[in-house]
């Protein structure tokens, strides 16, 4: 099981490099082992270079465990989700254009737009500014953690939590493309919501 969520941080931090997820050394992975205790990749590493060795294990209250290299800064964000969600595997953490062109406007996503983000996702959280590498970022995301599982966060970038790293890093993606929809659709006359009664007949979201 170790390995595997080693193999799976090393294989979407690849991803989020190659599709323009992050650029140069921004963003951060992070997975829970078997023992609850959580692997995330190492400071001040280019994404698309991370390899296996240089993740680190942490415990739920920052203490490194295992690892020779310094873990990412932002820890504390990542790990208030797993103390909040038992049910949360993976986190993925980047700076995508357009989700963050939104968050650097202090701009929500529209809700309610395209039916396959309403059941997979929900609602699109914006978080309000707090200093990027600190615990008090952590503490801005904390009351949106349970009812969200896409965050976009003010000035910085965006952050998805999932079953596991795969769905965190599916859910980062589907958000990056949503955002660059509604972005595309304000040349068109902007977005059109879905009615209540259409959005009311749709499946919800799973906040693990």
């Amino acid at each position: 099981m170790t390995d595997k969520v080693k193999q799976d941080i090393v294989r979407y931090c690849r991803l989020m490099a190659q599709k323009g997820l992050v650029a140069g050394t921004e963003g951060n992975v992070s997975g829970r082992a078997a023992d609850g205790t959580v692997w995330m990749t190492p400071a001040n590493v280019n994404k698309g270079e991370v390899t296996a060795d240089m993740l680190v294990r942490l415990d739920l209250e920052a203490q490194v465990i295992e690892g020779a290299y310094a873990p990412t800064s932002e820890r504390y964000m990542h790990l208030e989700f797993y103390r909040q969600r038992p049910g949360a595997g993976g986190v993925a953490h980047g700076h995508p254009v357009f989700a963050t062109a939104f968050a650097a406007a202090g701009q929500p996503l529209p809700s309610g737009v395209l039916p396959e983000l309403i059941a997979v996702i929900g609602e699109i959280a914006l978080v309000p500014y707090a200093r990027p590498s600190s615990p008090k970022l952590a503490a801005a995301i904390a009351p949106f953690c349970r009812r969200h599982n896409v965050f976009l966060l003010q000035n910085h970038g965006a952050i998805a939590v999932g079953r596991d790293v795969q769905d965190a890093y599916h859910r980062l993606e589907v958000a990056e493309a949503y955002a660059k929809t509604c972005w595309a659709a304000e040349a068109l006359g902007g977005v059109k919501p879905l009615s209540a009664a259409a959005i009311a007949d749709l499946p919800s979201p799973s906040f693990d």
